[in-house]
């Protein structure tokens, strides 16, 4: 049977010198038991099957993550820093107003406050998110407009130097033939001249 890749004596019978000129061997290596060329990292678990199906080759699934891994990845500088995200602030505060709004005139209506509460935090879970959206959406559409833009300007620009171009062209053809009708000119003038 072919030998395992991970076994160390088979490893330790494919060793090679360092490369010819070498006075001492690259920094990646630190034992003297290593091979010299390094391609590339090896895999985090050689026996993984292709993503997506979840399993390794002996039948096992690695483990996946769950609410506390999740939880782990919050920083308590992304609740600092969220009045900074672009939308943001406007949807909380139109969120905000509109809960204000909603849970005070059921409250005037003569509901009860817990049903007033539960409409001021439905309404304001509701405005925010929606807001949020439509902010979103208005961002969406003014990138690429401001794409469109920049490529009619560019267009114009490269219009305009193709303009200019061919006016300096034709300038200088005008300038040439001037030129070469006053030489002839002068050579005409000149030849007959006697004094």
């Amino acid at each position: 049977m072919a030998g395992d890749t991970r076994d160390s004596q088979a490893a330790s019978s494919t060793l090679r010198d360092p490369p010819p000129g070498a006075t001492e061997p690259p920094e990646h290596v630190k034992t003297p038991n290593k091979i010299y060329e390094v391609f590339s990292a090896p895999p985090a678990n050689a026996n993984i099957l292709p993503d997506g199906s979840g399993q390794n080759t002996a039948g096992g699934r690695e483990k996946n993550p769950g609410l506390t891994d999740a939880i782990k990845t919050v920083r308590f500088e992304d609740f600092k820093q969220v009045h900074m995200y672009p939308c943001v602030r406007e949807s909380l505060l139109t969120g905000i107003a509109g809960g204000f709004g909603m849970g005070g005139i059921r409250a005037l209506w003569g509901a009860p406050i817990p049903k007033a509460a539960n409409w001021a935090v439905g309404t304001f879970i509701f405005a925010s998110f929606a807001n949020y959206e439509f902010c979103q959406y208005r961002r969406m559409l003014e990138k690429s407009h401001m794409k469109r833009a920049v490529e009619i300007i560019d267009r114009k620009k490269a219009e305009k130097e193709a303009e200019a171009k061919a006016k300096r062209e034709e300038r200088r053809r005008l300038k040439e033939e001037a030129d070469q009708r006053a030489e002839e000119e002068a050579k005409r003038k000149s030849s007959w001249k006697f004094w």
